[in-house]
């Protein structure tokens, strides 16, 4: 009942921000600025980028808000445009990423080869924890725009994969061969920096 009236809210400041009422426009902003931001900064992988990219889309999002037409949930109504202003990004500067091993400064490629060792059963220290969160950042870092996106959604996001292909606009099954395929491709790329 609680979910039903937070909806039938939100529905109305939709409906105000679609007739140009800033205020609640505004409202809806700080309901899904910490979800922007995150996705942001997990698909484009720049601090120094997230916060000119997230007042981008909020611009974007406002003048596309009329168009908006209740048949998606308005938060993957957001995350499609976030996601595609992400994607956006990343095509302007592909051209300077780095995507092969070779190409990563000498410092960087003794850290992942040096990488953390295979974690016994036993919890991980710390110093391991951080480890495997760099060595997993520097292999979303190297991956394709599509990779990052639907591991990001999946495994970070915890998205469902239903909420996933509402935001790609993907069928069900299209989002688990793309997880599967993207899972495959880090292993791969993990095993060859052993």
């Amino acid at each position: 009942m609680e979910s039903n009236a937070r909806d039938a809210q939100e529905a109305s400041w939709i409906r105000r921000a679609q007739a140009g009422d800033q205020e609640a426009f505004g409202v809806l902003v700080e309901r899904y600025q910490r979800k922007i931001f995150s996705l942001i900064f997990h698909l484009v992988r720049r601090q120094d980028e997230v916060e000119d990219l997230a007042q981008e889309v909020f611009i974007k999002i406002f003048k596309a808000i009329r168009s908006y037409n209740f048949r998606a949930s308005f938060g993957a109504w957001v995350s499609r445009i976030t996601v595609n202003h992400c994607y956006d990004y990343l095509r302007r500067v592909r051209s300077s990423r780095i995507t092969y091993f070779w190409q990563l400064p000498e410092e960087s490629r003794r850290a992942l080869e040096t990488g953390p060792e295979p974690l016994e059963r036993s919890a991980p220290t710390i110093e391991e924890q951080t480890a495997l969160r760099e060595v997993v950042n520097k292999l979303l870092d190297r991956a394709p725009a599509d990779d990052r996106t639907v591991l990001v959604l999946k495994d970070v996001e915890n998205l469902s994969v239903e909420d996933i292909s509402e935001i790609m606009d993907w069928t069900p099954s299209k989002v688990k061969v793309r997880l599967h395929r993207a899972r495959k491709r880090m292993l791969a790329d993990l095993k060859r920096w052993r």
